[in-house]
């Protein structure tokens, strides 16, 4: 009697656990929601994403220069001669000018707090060429173009994002340096080192930056100052401020138009560097300080993450061999924001 009842004793708990596992796995709340549910819970505190996201583009100047955007600029330098005195530069043959730049930010720490904080400590990278195309029928040099410069500029930051329409970065070290076109260098009719003032451009910077995005607009703003390379450097920013805003209308879907201004005065001190053969002798033959203005308003039309505009810029220029000269230039700019 006791064996039937202990086999009756087991096959009602072997029942009982089978229903209880039928249960589990179809009931609406089941036992692999429960899991899932776990798993998006967790990894919903770190949603870990290298590269910016779309809706950023917002938080960012579009006409901002040092914004880290690959971008393709074609058009002309209204006062080239001026920058490049040198009648052998033959400006006056230019087709046109083109400046492809490299650029993106990468954050390999990415944080969500609560759905509207975002912490990111990042590095941003970016390198800008400058070239120029000859007419049709016409070439000198080194075939139908001419590469004349360099400028890189790269950074560590740390951002703060609330709620996707505000952000702070504190850009604790700023690295910029910019170099003369490799042919350039290797033509004495065109720059002759021996006779002309050397040019040697690095410097180290921090800089304070906010973005706001309020409907179709977005404010920005913010200032820096140079660290490093006072008694190196052909120029250096010693400090800078400077305000944008960029105002983008909805037309279709992603399709907006895009316009904007920007604005910046700069106090950079400009030295005259003497640099003997061999690194014999390196040092400051002359010095001064001096304020120089940036603008640049743009239009175009902006689609995801791709924007087609027409920009203008005033600055000084950014082209170490015509660091101390302004640049007036005109194009059409293609900008990819990833």
């Amino acid at each position: 009697m006791n064996k039937i009842f202990r086999k009756i004793l087991i096959n009602i708990i072997k029942i009982c656990i089978f229903l209880t596992i039928c249960n589990l796995l179809y009931s609406e709340d089941n036992f692999k929601n429960k899991m899932d549910k776990h798993i998006s819970q967790v990894q919903n505190k770190w949603r870990f994403n290298p590269f910016r996201y779309e809706t950023l583009k917002r938080l960012y100047g579009w006409l901002d220069h040092e914004v880290y955007n690959s971008k393709y600029w074609i058009g002309d330098i209204f006062n080239i001669e001026n920058m490049y005195p040198k009648y052998e530069y033959r400006f006056d043959k230019m087709a046109f000018y083109h400046q492809p730049t490299l650029a993106t930010e990468i954050n390999p720490i990415d944080i969500l707090y609560k759905d509207n904080h975002r912490f990111r400590i990042g590095v941003g990278f970016l390198t800008q060429f400058y070239l120029s195309v000859y007419k049709p029928n016409f070439s000198i040099y080194y075939g139908e173009s001419l590469f004349f410069g360099t400028y890189m500029q790269t950074e560590l930051y740390f951002d703060y994002i609330y709620k996707e329409s505000l952000r702070f970065r504190f850009t604790p070290v700023r690295h910029v340096c910019a170099h003369i076109g490799g042919d350039i260098l290797g033509d004495y009719e065109l720059y002759d080192i021996n006779k002309e003032e050397f040019r040697d451009s690095s410097i180290e910077s921090m800089n304070f930056a906010i973005y706001y995005n309020y409907g179709y607009f977005t404010f920005y703003g913010g200032f820096s100052f140079a660290m490093s390379g006072f008694n190196e450097s052909n120029f250096i920013n010693l400090f800078k401020i400077f305000y944008g805003t960029d105002f983008r209308f909805p037309i279709w879907g992603e399709i907006s138009l895009i316009t904007g201004i920007y604005a910046a005065l700069d106090y950079d001190k400009i030295n005259f560097v003497y640099r003997a053969h061999n690194f014999k002798g390196y040092r400051i033959t002359d010095s001064y300080n001096k304020y120089y203005p940036f603008v640049a308003v743009g239009i175009g039309i902006e689609v995801y993450r791709f924007t087609l505009g027409i920009k203008y810029e005033y600055n000084r220029s950014r082209q170490l061999y015509a660091y101390r000269k302004m640049e007036s230039k005109l194009g059409v700019e293609a900008t990819l924001f990833f």
